[in-house]
């Protein structure tokens, strides 16, 4: 009986956790498409770095402290979702070795083609991805001899029992005023 009240207890736990991460991920994605410069009174050094405090500040203390490093923020150019031109995470962007920039494709329409060049991973018509791509679970009360999971350690020592949740928010970026130079990535 009691494996079976604390087990109920936990898949609520981790379902409302699906559901804060996923809500931290999509404030976060509405939050970048605005390109606002700063972010709680603080000046942005760069735009995903304030983009993992959006995510952060929206998950209700689940990704306090060092948990932060569970975000990650991808710029993707608008005719390639496979591949991101830029991964970033812990405030560090890497750009893709496979998707260089500048980046040139053909945008086809009614009237014709025209060709469209990007030269930088925030660049707006660029889609931006907020991602948790693995939270780890940690049961509320383990029982002897019952298992979801093998226990598992993370790049940040956090332990759980081998089960995640994962959340994710894809968004286009949005258009500048004019004269305004868009944020670092």
């Amino acid at each position: 009986m009691m494996a079976l009240f604390f087990g109920l207890i936990d898949v609520c736990f981790a379902l409302a956790i699906q559901g804060v991460l996923s809500s931290a991920t999509r404030a976060a994605s509405r939050w970048a498409i605005t390109y606002p410069g700063s972010y709680n009174g603080a000046s942005c050094t760069s735009q995903a770095t304030c983009i993992e405090q959006v995510t952060q500040t929206n998950a209700v203390g689940f990704l306090a402290g060092t948990k932060i490093s569970y975000v990650t923020v991808n710029y993707y150019v608008p005719n390639n979702l496979t591949t991101p031109v830029s991964i970033c995470s812990n405030g560090t962007c890497t750009p893709s070795a496979t998707v260089t920039l500048p980046y040139t494709y053909t945008v086809y329409t009614d009237t014709g083609s025209t060709s469209e060049t990007i030269t930088y991973a925030n660049q707006p018509g660029n889609i931006v991805e907020v991602t948790i791509p693995s939270y780890p679970l940690i049961w509320m009360a383990p029982m002897a001899g019952y298992s979801a999971g093998t226990q598992v350690t993370d790049i940040n020592g956090h332990r759980g029992l081998g089960l995640t949740v994962s959340a994710a928010t894809l968004d286009v970026l949005g258009g500048l005023p004019p004269g305004t130079a868009p944020p670092s990535p």
